[in-house]
């Protein structure tokens, strides 16, 4: 069979270190996404064919997204795709890698097809999968993880930007266990006022471009979620790089990792946080210094011999 005209797509996507906020708040479980510039990036090429979908057999949620959304659009019997995906992120951190993974291929495919993908139908095919990140939205968003039912931006990356020094305390969470524990709704129903009230901080200090509301709501909810997912040595860690120009710590809410918000007029100090958080937490495992950024797809455009940047 031969190659389709135009039918190549690429497209990027931020990880996460987390998330700003994350709790109940009414019938919703919504959090504030904490986007970061650790990019995955996916590239798919069509060819006439019958529906099979290759490179993805070790992303299966991936797979299935993409294999959902074709069948959404009625294309399945009419191409093959073949996606190249490539993702730094580990799994079961709470970096939201496998929303990477799935925002990242559905992207690139919607890409080569022509069509527009998005963030409603997105949202409804990822979550369908498991329970997803919001970063797919652009900027800063809200988005319910667990069923898709709302999201919206709530505005953009400080300018200039926010460092989160990202940290793995160790271990490994199955989002889809952790969100199936029976005494989730509760314990989030006893949080429901703090959450409130570290949403309003965030989502203030984003529209204000302010980064001490911003890390003043984060440890907010950090500290709420302690009851729910307790990292050890929260309040320790907390204090000791507050003295060093942190506004604040974020967490992965159902994941092992954490970031400390830096502003950028403190960027000097950045060797002085790390230096004292890996000698007074030596087992932690640094996973890289990151600006705060837009969430949203990143594109090449296409020429008719290939791309052009």
């Amino acid at each position: 069979m031969g190659e389709v005209r135009g039918v190549y797509g690429w497209a990027q996507v931020p990880g996460t270190c987390g998330e700003l906020a994350q709790g109940l708040i009414g019938d919703r479980f919504l959090h504030i996404t904490c986007p970061i510039d650790a990019w995955v990036t996916a590239s798919a090429s069509l060819t006439a064919g019958s529906g099979r979908i290759t490179g993805l057999d070790d992303r299966p949620k991936a797979r299935r997204a993409v294999s959902r959304m074709l069948d959404e659009w009625n294309v399945t019997e009419r191409f093959d795709v073949c996606v190249t995906l490539t993702n730094p992120l580990p799994l079961g951190k709470g970096l939201a890698s496998s929303t990477a993974d799935i925002s990242a291929c559905c992207f690139a495919v919607a890409q080569a097809l022509g069509r527009d993908l998005s963030v409603n139908t997105l949202a409804r095919i990822a979550i369908a999968v498991e329970p997803s990140d919001g970063l797919f939205y652009p900027g800063i968003a809200v988005f319910d993880h667990r069923k898709g039912s709302w999201g919206t931006t709530v505005g953009q990356p400080p300018v200039p930007p926010l460092f989160v020094l990202a940290y793995d305390l160790g271990g490994e969470v199955n989002t889809v266990e952790f969100n199936r524990r029976h005494d989730i709704i509760e314990a989030n129903r006893q949080k429901e006022s703090l959450v409130r009230q570290a949403f309003a901080q965030i989502i203030k200090g984003i529209r204000s471009g302010n980064p001490a509301s911003i890390g003043a709501g984060a440890t907010l909810s950090a500290r709420a979620n302690q009851e729910i997912l307790h990292k050890e040595a929260l309040e320790e860690l907390i204090g000791g790089v507050s003295s060093l120009g942190t506004v604040g710590v974020n967490i992965a809410h159902s994941g092992t990792a954490l970031g400390l918000l830096l502003p950028y007029k403190h960027r000097s100090r950045i060797e002085s946080v790390i230096k004292w958080t890996e000698s007074r937490f030596p087992k932690w495992t640094p996973l890289g210094s990151y600006q705060l950024v837009g969430g949203g797809p990143r594109y090449h455009e296409q020429s008719g011999e290939g791309w052009a940047i």
